[in-house]
């Protein structure tokens, strides 16, 4: 086999990449997996408490890294970078790397994941708007800050815990009349005394000249209404990213991939799994069942192929 050429090409080093990575490599297929970050979002939780086996939590940057070693350590070629470009032509796919390196395969998968959606109102993009909490939280350590927390889901309840460590002041702002969190994490924000709730309530824009000063909002329906921050952090969801992928493929309306119960896109030999696939559950576990599941059934095809 040519040094470019491989079994299966993986876009994603998160979960489902690396999982598919292990099953493929230790039923004996060449493998390629591409992303620049180990674990993917993993690296975004702080403590992963719902994973099986650990006691207490993992930290998602450790299980991410300990992932990615294990993959390696089973042979499969992971040179930490994204890949700009997967093709089809020929019965091959075609993957060319950040480098511009080609490489071939005839089978693929997507488990790319997802990217944390953004808000459709003004100053959005200015700076003192972030996304990850764990990340960029504890640039306001000790900085006596008020920071705000809009979503209601689990990212967002995390989000507030996490940064209820840092700022003297968190507000929790969601849209919706109630949480749509995990009982357990709703708890935890209720026994925060730093944790403020806002129900209700909708952002229309962010304010300030060269970072963001304050957040304009309106609750229940009233007047609009200033609220003083010093950074806001959005947990509003996630949504897929498929700009390398030059293969048409059926999709959702919101974008996620149509599998089938094999997890095969519409394009034959191209699988996904993961958070960027068309689920109902979105999980680290799942997302580890999908990898496994699609390195099995690309196996299948190789072997229906020959």
């Amino acid at each position: 086999m040519a040094e470019n050429q491989y079994d299966l090409i993986i876009i994603g080093t998160g979960p489902a990449g690396l999982t598919a990575a292990i099953y493929g490599q230790r039923m004996g297929m060449k493998i390629a997996v591409f992303g620049d970050t180990p674990g993917g979002n993993l690296n975004m939780i702080e403590n992963l408490m719902n994973y099986p086996g650990f006691v207490g939590g993992i930290p998602g940057t450790q299980f991410g890294v300990t992932m990615f070693t294990q993959a390696q350590k089973e042979g499969a070629v992971l040179p930490m970078a994204r890949l700009n470009l997967l093709s089809h032509d020929d019965e091959q796919f075609m993957g060319i790397g950040a480098d511009s390196r080609q490489y071939f395969a005839p089978t693929a998968l997507i488990a790319c994941g997802v990217i944390p959606k953004t808000l459709d109102v003004p100053n959005v993009n200015k700076k003192g708007v972030f996304h990850c909490s764990l990340c960029d939280g504890p640039f306001f350590r000790n900085k006596n800050a008020t920071l705000a927390v809009i979503g209601g889901g689990n990212m967002a309840g995390q989000g507030a815990l996490s940064l209820s460590k840092f700022a003297k002041q968190v507000i929790l702002i969601c849209r919706g009349d109630n949480l749509k969190m995990e009982a357990v994490t709703k708890k935890a924000i209720e026994k925060q005394n730093n944790i403020h709730l806002l129900l209700n309530t909708q952002v229309v824009s962010f304010t300030g000249q060269q970072q963001i000063e304050g957040i304009l909002v309106i609750i229940r329906g009233e007047e609009k209404k200033k609220i003083r921050v010093n950074g806001a952090f959005l947990a509003i969801g996630w949504e897929p990213r498929l700009d390398m992928l030059d293969i048409p493929v059926e999709t959702t309306p919101e974008g996620f991939i149509k599998t089938d119960e094999k997890l095969m896109t519409s394009h034959p030999g191209l699988f996904a799994a993961g958070d960027v696939r068309d689920t109902d559950m979105r999980q680290v576990i799942t997302a580890c069942a999908d990898g496994a599941r699609a390195a099995i059934y690309a196996l299948e095809f190789l072997q229906r192929m020959k």
